[in-house]
C-alpha cells in the first residue's frame, strides 16, 4: 500500500473521529490525491479535510476538485430530495417501496454529503413495476436500460434510479437469500415504507460487497461503509449475524472486512500480513472495481462447472445476449402483445450491442479471445 493510500485512509480516520488532522507529507502531490479519492469514490469527504488544512489553495488541480466537489453537493442535495419525493409519490399510488444502499447507508456518516452516492435504489414488488415506470416516465425520467434484478431511470443533470424487483440478479449464488426480503422487512409510521432491520440491512451490505468483490473488486469507500454502519448499530445481535453469515457461507469475507475496516478507520494499527493482500486489492479496486476482474472473476467460477473453454465461452456471453422474456418485455415492449417476435427482439439487441458498444461488448470479446476463452 503506497503513501499516497496511507494518508488517506488517515485523513479519512481523522475526519470520522473528529480528532486533529494530519498534515500532507511530503512527496504526495494534490494530483496523486485527487486521482485516488476520486477513484474511490470518496472525493467529497477527502477534499474535506485537506480544505480544512490548507484552505484558499490556488493549485489548478485544487480548484478542478473544487468545482467538481460543488457539482457531487448540489448532487447530493436533489438526490435525497428525489428519494423523499419517491418514495412519497410511490406510497401515495399504494406501493410498497424499500429504499437499499446508499438511501439509507448516506444518513449514517457523520456528514451526510462525505457518503457520495452514484444513484438511487428502490426495491418495489413485481407486480408493481409498469405503475412505477408510468409515474417515473411522467416525472421526467427516461428508461435506460434494463438488468437482470433492476430497471435503469435517468433524469438530467443529477439523477439516476435503479429501481429493484429483487435484491440480487438471478446468477448471484445468495439470490434465494431473499427471494422472501418483504418478509424480513417491516414498514413504520408509513404503512408502504418499508425498512430491514438493522442486522438484515447489515447483511445485506456484506451480501451486496461480496458481489463486488467476487466480480470486478470494491475500494476504500465500501470498507469505511463497515465502520460507519457498526458505529451506528453497536447492539446488533451477533449471534444472527454469525448464524445467518454462516448460513451464506460469507463469514470468512465478514471476518477480513471488519478487520481491515477497523484497522484502517478505528486504531489506525498496522494490519495483519494475513490481511495485505485483500488491502492491496481494496486499494487497487476502485469504487466498483475493474470490468476486467468483473470478466476474468466469472469466468474462472465458470471453469470449474465448465472445464472446456469453448463452452465455458458461450456460458459466460449467452445470458448477457439473450436476455430472459421478462427482462426482454420491459425493453422491448411490443413483446407483451407479441411474445413470438422475441428471437427478433434478441437480434436487435444483439445489433444494438455491437453498434454502440454497449456493455464493453467489444472489450468483452476482445478480453475473452486474449485469455484463449474462445478456443480450446
Amino acid at each position: 500500500m503506497t503513501q499516497v493510500y496511507r494518508y488517506i485512509i488517515a485523513l479519512i480516520r481523522a475526519l470520522m473521529q473528529d480528532r486533529p488532522l494530519p498534515p500532507v507529507p511530503e512527496g504526495i502531490s494534490l494530483g496523486e490525491l485527487f486521482s485516488v479519492s476520486k477513484a474511490h469514490g470518496i472525493q467529497a469527504l477527502v477534499f474535506r479535510g485537506l480544505n480544512e488544512l490548507q484552505p484558499g489553495c490556488m493549485d489548478p488541480v485544487w480548484k478542478q476538485w473544487e468545482n467538481q466537489v460543488n457539482q457531487l453537493l448540489a448532487q447530493s442535495v436533489v438526490q435525497l430530495q428525489e428519494r423523499d419525493e419517491l418514495i412519497d409519490i410511490f406510497t401515495r399510488a399504494e406501493m410498497d417501496v424499500l429504499p437499499v444502499k446508499g438511501c439509507w447507508l448516506k444518513e449514517l456518516y457523520p456528514d451526510i454529503n462525505d457518503r457520495q452516492m452514484s444513484d438511487l435504489d428502490m426495491l418495489v414488488r413485481e407486480e408493481d413495476v409498469s405503475r412505477a415506470e408510468v409515474l417515473l416516465l411522467e416525472r421526467g425520467y427516461r428508461k435506460d436500460e434494463v438488468g437482470f434484478h433492476h430497471t435503469v431511470y435517468r433524469q438530467a443533470p443529477y439523477l439516476v434510479l435503479e429501481l429493484h424487483t429483487s435484491l440480487l440478479p438471478k446468477i448471484d449464488e445468495h439470490r434465494s437469500y431473499y427471494e422472501d426480503v418483504w418478509n424480513r422487512a417491516t414498514a413504520g409510521e408509513n404503512p408502504r415504507l418499508y425498512r430491514l432491520k438493522p442486522e438484515d440491512a447489515y447483511i445485506y451490505y456484506l451480501v451486496h460487497l461480496n458481489m463486488h468483490l467476487s466480480e470486478g473488486g470494491s475500494g476504500i469507500r465500501s470498507i469505511l461503509d463497515n465502520c460507519i454502519y457498526l458505529r451506528a448499530h453497536p447492539y446488533m445481535d451477533q449471534a444472527y449475524l454469525d448464524r445467518e453469515l454462516d448460513t451464506l457461507g460469507l463469514s470468512p469475507m465478514a471476518r477480513q472486512v471488519q478487520a481491515l475496516s477497523h484497522c484502517w478507520f478505528e486504531t489506525g494499527q498496522e494490519i495483519p500480513e494475513e490481511l495485505h493482500p485483500f488491502a492491496q486489492a481494496v486499494c487497487e479496486a476502485g469504487t466498483y472495481g475493474f470490468w476486467e476482474n468483473r470478466v476474468q472473476n466469472r469466468m474462472e467460477h465458470l471453469a470449474k462447472r465448465y472445464p472446456n473453454p469453448v463452452i465455458r465461452f458461450f456460458a459466460y456471453c449467452l445470458p448477457r445476449f439473450f436476455l430472459p422474456m421478462p427482462t426482454m418485455k420491459r425493453r422491448y415492449p411490443i413483446l407483451e402483445k407479441l411474445p413470438v417476435l422475441l428471437p427478433f427482439c434478441w437480434a436487435a439487441r444483439v445489433a444494438s450491442m455491437m453498434l454502440r458498444n454497449e456493455d464493453s461488448f467489444w472489450q468483452h470479446l476482445w478480453l475473452l479471445f486474449r485469455k484463449g476463452e474462445c478456443h480450446g
